[in-house]
């Protein structure tokens, strides 16, 4: 592929989650007037989310994440820069991210909207899920959510009960922003911080998961 259809296709791919953030952003003021009338958070079902215990218990969950050990295939394997994810998960046939896989963006955005912040970072945790569940070689269809993606990878193994965890709490606080609840810069940035273990999992997943031969450009160009 060159280089013009590698951009053709990564403009492509990358539309459908463009075009939803930027409907966002664009409808930024009549969402946060919305938010604004809902002072309490509450999730479908009745659910109520003490938002505080929350991202203290992600926190825990994240950290676990990145102590627990790599999987056989992973050790002593590069990880894809992250200028490269995009074009990587282009070439695998796998969703592109909006971010590229770097949480920065979501920082820079919780400084403008810390509400919107989330609402993304959930679509970037279900891409991931998307993702994954399409490099395992599971049956997912278009309406699967991140949370039934996530039992399914979970079941059949393909990401930890720590990674498992970690995403449903992620998921968890990001659907009471996208419900309601009123989210300071601070909490947004600390939820954005413990994605960020994913997140490097995730990049890291895409070097060792599959048997394409990838290698890092520093490696090619010695």
């Amino acid at each position: 592929m060159d280089l013009a259809e590698l951009i053709l296709s990564y403009l492509e791919a990358l539309a459908w989650p463009a075009v939803a953030l930027m409907a966002v952003l664009l409808f930024r003021k009549p969402l946060s007037a919305v938010l604004l009338r809902l002072k309490s958070a509450q999730l479908p079902g009745s659910v109520k989310l003490d938002f505080n215990e929350a991202i203290r218990e992600a926190r825990k969950l994240s950290r676990n994440v990145s102590q627990a050990p790599l999987p056989e295939k992973a050790r002593g394997r590069p990880s894809i820069p992250l200028t490269e994810a995009n074009a990587r998960m282009l070439e695998l046939g796998l969703r592109p991210s909006s971010s590229g896989l770097d949480m920065s963006y979501y920082h820079e955005l919780a400084d403008e909207d810390a509400n919107l912040a989330l609402a993304g970072l959930r679509m970037e945790v279900e891409i991931m899920a998307r993702n994954l569940a399409q490099g395992f070689q599971l049956t997912v269809s278009d309406g699967d959510t991140a949370g039934p993606l996530l039992r399914r990878l979970f079941d059949e193994n393909a990401i930890t009960v720590e990674q498992f965890q970690l995403a449903q709490k992620i998921v968890q606080i990001c659907n009471a922003a996208v419900h309601g609840r009123l989210v300071t810069r601070e909490e947004a940035n600390a939820v954005i911080d413990v994605a960020q273990a994913l997140t490097d999992q995730y990049v890291a997943w895409l070097s060792w998961g599959f048997n394409d031969g990838w290698s890092s450009s520093d490696s090619r160009d010695a």
